[in-house]
């Protein structure tokens, strides 16, 4: 793949969480991240879904601090690049999120966040949300995460 930086959307992390189907991709990322093939952007609201699905999803706290520590470590290895987005991004995500139409719907903002992330950092969003990709691939900088056999 040609782009070397990737915005991870929350569900990719989830992925490896939950040992969902397309984990062995999600976590290809991340071993290429580790060794600096590529770079990983996620905005702070990422580590707050993550967050929020192990909240209604693992009743032991432990495993919950477990899976925290562990990105905790990638961002303070700088693996994983934690950013608080500017006013300009949600801006822009909110310009986003008003794509569409009342029969196919909008995007959620929260999706537009990332997405818009990605766009202006020259980098590519990597998401499993079949339903924003549908809504706005033709902006680009966007791939599904089970298309990106690649990495394997």
């Amino acid at each position: 793949m040609r782009n070397k930086k990737f915005v991870l959307d929350a569900n990719v992390f989830l992925e490896i969480i939950f040992g969902q189907k397309l984990q062995d991709i999600a976590k290809k990322i991340l071993e290429k991240a580790i060794l600096n093939e590529i770079e990983i952007i996620v905005p702070g609201l990422a580590l707050d879904e993550i967050a929020e699905v192990l909240c209604g999803n693992v009743n032991d706290e432990k495993i919950i601090a477990a899976h925290f520590n562990y990105i905790d470590k990638l961002i303070l290895n700088g693996i994983i690049k934690v950013v608080i987005p500017s006013t300009k991004v949600r801006l822009e995500a909110i310009k986003m999120a008003r794509i569409g139409n009342k029969k196919s719907g909008y995007p959620e903002y929260s999706n537009s966040l990332y997405h818009t992330l990605a766009i202006l950092n020259n980098a590519t969003f990597i998401t499993n949300d079949k339903k924003h990709f549908a809504k706005v691939k033709n902006l680009g900088a966007i791939k599904l995460l089970c298309d990106l056999s690649e990495f394997l």
